[in-house]
């Protein structure tokens, strides 16, 4: 199974992400997008006509809404998905997605996590971001699959409490220099190379990882492969 986590950007880049997503749409079962507001979905149900979308939104204190929307091939099952993070207007929001295929349980939670202030270092509320996810998916028994845009430089203590916790760090295992792009770096002129993760659970196999370094958004996408 091949699943993607792309902070889409509201689409900024028109055609260049919708061609991607439908060469993508070939071999990956679930996309995980960000910044998806309305017209995103709508234009995502023409492209994915063979999956089955899930959504969410939220308003954040001080920020643009959150819309997420997470979408998964119509060969799984869904067995439940919810918000994550409540109501809380100061921290951020995440999708979870319960899916199952050939017996197998799959636990997904796609993250977007506050953007200010803009520095991505520790605060109150990113650790209360962070721990508020970790909780959630502690109650949660099977494979555990955790990504997305959380706001974060690598060194905080935001994302060492994910390995902490018993989780791979897939940015970090495979060295992964940036999830960033001169997009990003052009509009806020300074250069944060991270800002995207990916957390596994240590019974997830992993077949392959990688962060591709184009331009289909401000953000790179982060695209796992899991053994089934």
């Amino acid at each position: 199974m091949k699943i993607m986590f792309l902070n889409a950007w509201q689409a900024t880049t028109g055609e260049v992400l919708w061609n991607y997503i439908k060469e993508q749409k070939e071999t990956c079962e679930v996309f995980c997008f960000m910044e998806a507001g309305q017209e995103f979905r709508g234009k995502c149900r023409e492209i994915l006509p063979d999956y089955i979308q899930i959504s969410a939104e939220k308003s954040i204190i001080d920020e643009d809404g959150m819309f997420q929307a997470t979408y998964v091939k119509s060969d799984y099952k869904i067995l439940n998905s919810e918000p994550i993070l409540g109501i809380d207007p100061n921290i951020g929001l995440g999708l979870y997605t319960q899916i199952v295929n050939n017996d197998k349980v799959w636990n997904i939670a796609s993250i977007h996590g506050v953007a200010r202030p803009g520095e991505k270092s520790d605060n109150p509320k990113r650790l209360e971001q962070s721990n508020g996810i970790i909780e959630y998916m502690s109650k949660i028994e099977e494979a555990k699959i955790i990504g997305g845009d959380f706001n974060l430089d690598k060194n905080t203590e935001s994302v060492k409490m994910f390995e902490k916790n018993g989780y791979r760090n897939l940015i970090e295992e495979y060295k992964i220099e940036m999830t960033r792009n001169h997009l990003a770096w052009d509009v806020w002129h300074n250069v944060q190379l991270w800002a995207d993760f990916l957390f596994v659970s240590l019974d997830v196999k992993v077949k392959s990882f990688e962060v591709p370094k184009n331009e289909v958004s401000d953000h790179l996408p982060l695209i796992v492969e899991i053994e089934e």
